[in-house]
């Protein structure tokens, strides 16, 4: 009996040891996904309407139901500016992705800038209304440049901080193999 109580004993140690363990790894899983999945609301985003350098309104939420790169910059920031080239190459050869430049700057200043650097898709005003957009599409520290990957139904796929290349971005949109 004594020998039958020992074997007992250590399956229920097997077994706490073996749950507690199975818990510990299922918790470390599920923060270290949450840890790496963009954090955000893609809805402030649709919800904003910005005007271009000519004062035409965008209300953004005409380009929902497509693939989007969202990038915030601005005319100050050098990494910004050395980025529009590959962003303005990426915008024309996919022409079915929306490609959004979200200026967190003054419309003149974006206006001079357009007249010395062409860039193939829309650059649109957001000034102060940018920064809260920034937020609440994951950048807390108002990081410039930023890039967001929305997929067509919406979701936050992926978010950059700082300078991007193109080849990032077909990355992250699944366009190179």
């Amino acid at each position: 009996m004594h020998k039958t109580a020992q074997v007992i004993m250590a399956m229920l140690l097997i077994v706490l040891v073996g749950g507690g363990a199975y818990g510990c790894y299922r918790y470390w899983i599920s923060q270290s996904s949450q840890a790496d999945a963009p954090v955000g609301n893609v809805a402030a985003l649709w919800q904003a309407t910005l005007n271009d350098v000519s004062g035409k309104a965008y209300p953004l939420a005409q380009f929902q139901g497509k693939p989007a790169i969202i990038n915030f910059w601005a005319t100050w920031c050098e990494p910004c500016r050395d980025e529009m080239p590959e962003i303005s190459a990426l915008a024309k050869a996919h022409p079915e992705i929306v490609v959004l430049g979200l200026a967190i700057d003054e419309a003149q200043a974006v206006h001079e800038f357009t007249t010395t650097t062409p860039v193939s898709y829309p650059l649109l005003i957001a000034e102060n209304e940018g920064m809260a957009l920034l937020e609440a599409l994951g950048d807390q520290k108002g990081v410039l440049p930023y890039t967001v990957i929305l997929s067509a139904d919406g979701k936050l796929l992926h978010t950059f901080f700082g300078r991007v290349t193109r080849q990032m971005l077909e990355k992250a949109l699944h366009l190179t193999p």
